[in-house]
């Protein structure tokens, strides 16, 4: 790690003859330095390296030359050469946007395990002790119907944390990938503060999230009412969330949910019979959804 930090950042490189406020110290355990003049790094260099290097070696920074390529390319915003970026990252790929919450000890062994929940993973870059992104390859390999509920509980029983996943759309032109990346980070960012109780978004639902993080307070409210007469019916909740996340589907809706199609079907006539919304009906069935998103962001 030493070598390669005076390496990367040899053009940064200082004897510490520098103003206080220039000076960016990286203490490595062996009692060894490594003085970098901050005027000479971005912003975005400077806050990883503080972010990531607290005093020891580091197992958050890209070890393999392709992981740190892309790093550079996506987190840091450096100019690479583009054949060699075609090279290592071939499109269709998706971003999985990750947050863990708490102090996360094993963090080798975290990254390993994350990479192995979701096949055909590429790289696994953080971007902070606590945030980081995988990029997956869309192949012949590639698993869309992720059980992510099953993967956050192993997380959660294997390393004693609490983590949040955003599951991305699919690009197939890289030039976009960089764009597509801070639009996703932005949104992710702004929906997860506002929604805890939600552990995971997918790239097709986070915009209903979105639009209620931006909507006021009394709007909220107001939604929050007209379902008033379900909110305590969990169970009629979940049926009617997975029969409009079904596009309306009864067959397929009963099947996702292990039960009868009349059995569906009695679930959803009550939810209009207690609610007086036609949820058959699409424009309801959009708006019927929005509301649930307000009142069980699970």
């Amino acid at each position: 790690m030493f070598d390669r930090l005076l390496s990367y950042y040899s053009h940064a490189l200082s004897d510490g003859n520098l103003p206080e406020e220039h000076k960016l110290t990286l203490n490595f355990p062996d009692q060894s330095q490594i003085i970098l003049d901050k005027s000479q790094l971005s912003s975005e260099e400077t806050a990883l390296l503080k972010a990531l290097f607290d005093g020891e070696e580091s197992p958050l920074l890209p070890v393999s030359y392709h992981d740190r390529f892309v790093f550079e390319w996506l987190i840091e915003e450096r100019d690479v050469n583009t054949e060699e970026l075609i090279n290592i990252l071939s499109p269709p790929v998706r971003l999985i946007h990750f947050h863990v919450y708490g102090e996360l000890g094993e963090k080798e062994g975290f990254s390993e395990a994350l990479q192995g929940l979701f096949p055909v993973t590429k790289s696994l870059l953080w971007k902070s002790p606590t945030e980081g992104i995988l990029i997956q390859q869309i192949d012949a390999e590639f698993e869309e119907e992720l059980s992510i509920r099953s993967i956050i509980d192993t997380i959660t029983t294997d390393f004693f944390i609490k983590i949040s996943f955003y599951i991305g759309s699919p690009v197939t032109d890289l030039p976009l990938l960089k764009e597509r990346y801070e639009w996703e980070k932005s949104i992710y960012n702004s929906v997860r503060a506002d929604f805890p109780k939600k552990n995971y978004f997918y790239e097709q639902e986070i915009l209903i999230y979105y639009l209620l993080h931006n909507l006021p307070g009394a709007s909220t409210e107001k939604m929050k009412k007209m379902l008033a007469p379900v909110k305590d019916d969990q169970e009629l909740i979940d049926t009617v969330k997975t029969y409009l996340e079904c596009n309306l589907n009864t067959t397929l809706a009963a099947k996702k949910m292990f039960m009868h199609r009349n059995t569906l079907q009695y679930r959803v006539d009550k939810f209009i019979e207690k609610t007086s919304i036609d949820i058959k009906q699409f424009p309801n069935a959009v708006a019927v959804y929005v509301m649930l998103a307000a009142i069980d962001p699970h």
